[in-house]
């Protein structure tokens, strides 16, 4: 490591230490999402039981199967200590970086490359303040570099390179049920590859069963076959409802979302009929006004791309909107609300539009870097299954698992056009 990259992570770490002693003993950042996590991993351990909610609360039929099991059993393996989750968390992030340096030289030899890439992720604030919450996106995003670095890396062997990717395919899936849509892929990738190498590779079978099986577990505690019910939850509370939101205004959403099909399920029977129920009136929301929710969901991943990290900011620093949601604001287009709640903070508000500004140009380097690149197929894969997948709410914490392979290709793309700045210089 040249002395310019040790100054670049001398700083990151750092930044890294100032967050961790600002969230253990100054804000104490806390999620619903962690605290279904914890909730999750306690009951796994002490009453074998897998539940994200307190069991002596009244039950929730959604907790069942809201979480996948894969991060439970990452804080199970940290004695469920936030602190130590916590570091856990630092050292995720610093493998990040390792990996992408590591991947950012397979794919180009500016050295330029890795100066910007050090100084993007030093600068890339949802990933960093993600250190402070215990929430699985950061392990996700792991897992998603090395296999892209598995995918670049020219010494591995192709078919070892497909049994790898195969393991992180799983581990993805146990970890964060936003992987689940892919294995519809799993089936056509198994006939591809005995077509090209004349030989089975079974092992890309295992996501499909590792969804059927993990399913099967839920039906038989929850009477639905499903891998996760935020699928449910996230297309009648957001999807649909954002879908109202723009369409009908901010009023008519929260009319939406009080509506009878979204009482909370307290028993098997009516989960059953919570699921069955929230599945048709959103379908036929969308169904019936879908030019518009495309709209809306081409929104949402755009804003996915330049999203700061307002969650990130606002959780980390105890901000919270009130009773509303911003998204709903945004779509709604109730401007002088949103106005209001976003000048109530101006010092966060100038580090916002700072890191939007900085985003813009993110995205133009970014298709700069794609562009003519031969080794890009994995990556631009799975950059629009994302892009896809994440539907209208479009917000930073999507793009994390992504962040830093789309951090390797801004460094390329910035380099490019440095490279380019500076030959013209010369001529």
């Amino acid at each position: 490591m040249s002395s310019g990259l040790r100054l670049v992570f001398g700083a990151l770490f750092f930044a890294i230490c100032l967050i961790f002693v600002l969230s253990v003993f100054v804000f104490r950042p806390e999620t619903n999402d962690s605290l279904e996590y914890q909730k999750t991993a306690k009951n796994l351990v002490n009453k074998n039981l897998f539940y994200s909610g307190d069991t002596n609360e009244t039950v929730d039929y959604r907790l069942f199967s809201k979480r996948t099991i894969g991060y439970p059993v990452f804080l199970v393996f940290q004695n469920n200590t936030t602190w130590i989750v916590r570091v856990a968390s630092v050292f995720l992030l610093l493998l990040n970086f390792f990996v992408g340096l590591g991947l950012l030289g397979n794919l180009t030899r500016k050295k330029e490359a890795s100066w910007v890439f050090s100084f993007l992720y030093l600068l890339n604030v949802p990933l960093l303040l993600h250190t402070s919450f215990v929430m699985a996106d950061l392990l996700l995003t792991s897992i998603v570099c090395l296999a892209a670095f598995v995918y670049h890396h020219d010494r591995v062997l192709q078919k070892q390179k497909i049994k790898i990717l195969s393991l992180f395919w799983c581990l993805g899936l146990l970890v964060k049920p936003i992987i689940s849509p892919s294995i519809l892929l799993s089936p056509f990738l198994f006939l591809h590859l005995k077509h090209k190498h004349k030989k089975t590779f079974l092992v890309t079978l295992l996501p499909v069963l590792v969804f059927f099986s993990f399913s099967f577990f839920n039906q038989k505690q929850t009477g639905i076959f499903e891998y996760s019910s935020i699928s449910t939850i996230n297309l009648g509370q957001y999807n649909s409802k954002l879908l109202v939101s723009e369409k009908f205004g901010y009023d008519s959403a929260q009319s939406y979302a009080s509506r009878n099909e979204f009482s909370v399920p307290r028993n098997k029977k009516e989960y059953v009929k919570y699921g069955r129920e929230v599945k048709s009136l959103s379908a036929k929301t969308i169904l019936s006004n879908w030019p518009s929710y495309l709209k809306i969901h081409v929104l949402g991943s755009i804003k996915m791309l330049l999203d700061p990290g307002r969650f990130e900011l606002y959780s980390f620093l105890g901000i919270k909107p009130a009773a509303f949601s911003l998204t709903e604001m945004i779509y709604a287009k109730d401007w002088q609300k949103l106005k209001r709640f976003m000048f109530s903070n101006f010092g966060v508000l100038f580090v916002f539009v700072v890191l939007f500004v900085l985003n813009v140009l993110k995205l133009l380097a970014f298709f700069l870097g794609v562009r003519g690149l031969k080794k890009r197929r994995f990556v631009a894969f799975v950059f629009l299954y994302f892009f896809v997948i994440v539907g209208p709410v479009g917000a930073a914490r999507f793009m994390l698992p992504i962040s830093v392979l789309y951090l390797v290709f801004c460094s390329i793309g910035w380099s490019r056009a440095l490279y380019f700045f500076q030959k013209s210089s010369e001529g």
